[in-house]
């Protein structure tokens, strides 16, 4: 098994899970939804809550996504192993990526919520590679 596979398959599994999720007729499933207040529908406001929290969790994994094919490729000879210090090719999007978003909300979907916590946990653990690899690279 080349470096990186299980993570790979771990970032594809999840925008699969991320994909199903998607294209579910109707996201929040008639969640009950307790009132908020008189000028908002609550309804809209978890219906928005949820869209921006999918747009974290694709974020999250695209960042992922490419930061893992890098590798990959530098491990494959395809790119030089100075390509892991461009830029360009580090993990990227921190700010969204990193802050806690819905995951405890409890009137925002299960699944969501799981996919939330999933992809936070992986952004993190390559976030650790990524610093990792740029401390030891200037320690050489």
């Amino acid at each position: 098994m080349a470096p990186l596979d299980g993570t790979y398959r771990e970032v594809m599994d999840l925008l699969e899970r991320a994909r199903a999720l998607a294209s579910t007729p109707r996201m929040l499933g008639g969640m009950p939804v307790r009132s908020i207040g008189p000028a908002v529908d609550p309804e809209s406001m978890i219906r928005l809550e949820a869209s921006c929290e999918a747009l974290r969790v694709t974020s999250r994994l695209t960042h992922c996504l490419a930061w893992v094919l890098v590798h990959k490729a530098i491990h494959a000879g395809e790119l030089s192993l100075d390509a892991a210090f461009d830029p360009e090719n580090r993990l990227s999007g921190g700010s969204v990526c990193m802050a806690v978003g819905g995951e405890g909300n409890p009137h925002l979907p299960r699944r969501l919520r799981e996919l939330l916590g999933a992809s936070r946990t992986l952004y993190v653990r390559l976030a650790r590679l990524d610093a990792r690899m740029s401390v030891e690279s200037v320690r050489a």
